[in-house]
């Protein structure tokens, strides 16, 4: 059976598909270690939470005016003008001799994420009339491959050549999704204007339907982020393990958010109800929350790893629902107020997270794992909200 370098999706959904496994393996390969180098670079551990939580305050003053900057510069320039930018942030991480310097990385990196939104916006674009199943294709599945070796090779690289070689491959990946960037093809955001409506911010969040998405993603994406922030750390001293392990093990968040991707593909019921799976997704961090705060046995902490890719799971069903209510001349806005609001809660996490570390190391994952249990009821109350019921849509196909 021949199997095409779009898999099947097309020109347009194919070149998206490799730019995020790219962007992926970008992230992969440096965020398991990225709090250890901080540390490692002599900032103590309360400073640690404050840089990771630092990008917070930058994202919204980057990706705030990025439609705006589209519409003057055009897409295409600004993503690979964002993602070159991004590029030299991790290479000065990857020489940073002094944790302050890392905080040009915070900065370029919130720049890099200028792409996210518009890519978001290129896949409702061309998702067709199941947008659920295109973003756990596009935005779950593949790039968790990515988020799976990459991972494992800077592993590798980790225990030749030093932490700052995961920086040095994560700069050669985002190469690979800037090549991508370059050939796809984007509706401007002046023709986007031109299909009629308001294009602001404040007309997305007056509909009640996306307001529902930004605050429910918001909230989980904070919960999550407090107990999954500091596992480097916690694994590191509390339970021995060395960088190079962790980066190997950190391998397998990618695999579970894979086969979340792969259930949600296959099922047209969740696909119909996002929600529904978001609930589930939380719940499967929750658990593994609870293995890392209780157990040190490689084994469980390796299916630990893996229920935390609920994660990303969930933000990619948050994403579907979002294409599916945003109407086209939002979409843009719509999906920069996605990554303004879940960015934030990703990065002002690990600031609660470190107070929480210094009352006791265990106490994020405690804390983190008891409000995903307790958010589950009010997610599940946006989906029955949302009018529809998964038992109405269909058995898996």
């Amino acid at each position: 059976m021949h199997v095409s370098w779009h898999f099947g999706l097309g020109r347009e959904l194919g070149l998206v598909l490799w730019a995020n496994v790219f962007l992926e393996a970008t992230f992969g390969a440096y965020i398991g270690i990225w709090p250890l180098w901080i540390e490692e670079l002599g900032a103590p551990i309360a400073v640690v939470g404050l840089v990771l939580g630092s990008s917070g305050i930058v994202r919204p003053f980057v990706l705030g005016p990025s439609s705006w900057l589209a519409e003057r510069v055009g897409t295409r320039r600004l993503i690979v003008g964002a993602r070159l930018v991004a590029l030299a942030g991790l290479l000065v991480a990857a020489a940073a001799q002094a944790w302050p310097v890392l905080l040009i990385t915070v900065v370029t990196n919130a720049l890099g994420e200028l792409a996210f939104p518009f890519v978001q916006a290129y896949v409702a674009d061309h998702a067709g009339d199941r947008p659920a199943r295109a973003f756990a294709l596009i935005i779950t599945v593949g790039p968790s491959i990515a988020f799976f070796v990459s991972p494992v090779v800077a592993g590798i690289l980790i225990a030749q050549f030093g932490i700052a070689s995961a920086f040095v491959l994560a700069a050669a990946t985002t190469l690979g999704a800037i090549a991508c960037f370059l050939r796809m093809r984007f509706t401007e955001a002046h023709e986007r204007a031109d299909e009629g409506g308001q294009t602001s911010y404040g007309a997305a969040f007056r509909e009640p339907e996306m307001r529902r998405i930004f605050i429910s993603h918001g909230l989980t994406i904070l919960v999550i982020a407090v107990g999954t922030s500091l596992i480097p750390n916690f694994l590191s001293e509390t339970r021995g393990l060395d960088a190079a392990t962790i980066s190997t093990l950190g391998a397998g968040a990618a695999i579970g958010s894979a086969l979340f991707g792969l259930v949600v593909t296959r099922s047209r019921s969740l696909q119909a109800a996002p929600f529904v799976g978001v609930a589930g997704a939380i719940l499967a961090v929750s658990v593994g929350l609870a293995i890392f705060a209780t157990q040190s046995a490689l084994a469980l902490l390796a299916i630990a790893f893996i229920l935390r890719g609920g994660l990303f799971s969930a933000w990619a069903l948050f994403l579907a629902a979002l294409g599916e209510s945003a109407p086209p001349q939002l979409r843009s806005r719509a999906f920069t107020v996605v990554e303004i609001l879940g960015g934030s809660a990703l990065s002002f996490g690990p600031v609660i997270a470190a107070q929480l570390y210094r009352i006791q190391p265990v106490a994020p994952l405690v804390v983190s794992a008891i409000g995903g249990v307790l958010l589950t009821p009010f997610i599940l109350r946006g989906h029955r909200l949302r009018g529809g019921s998964s038992d109405d849509a269909g058995s898996s196909d």
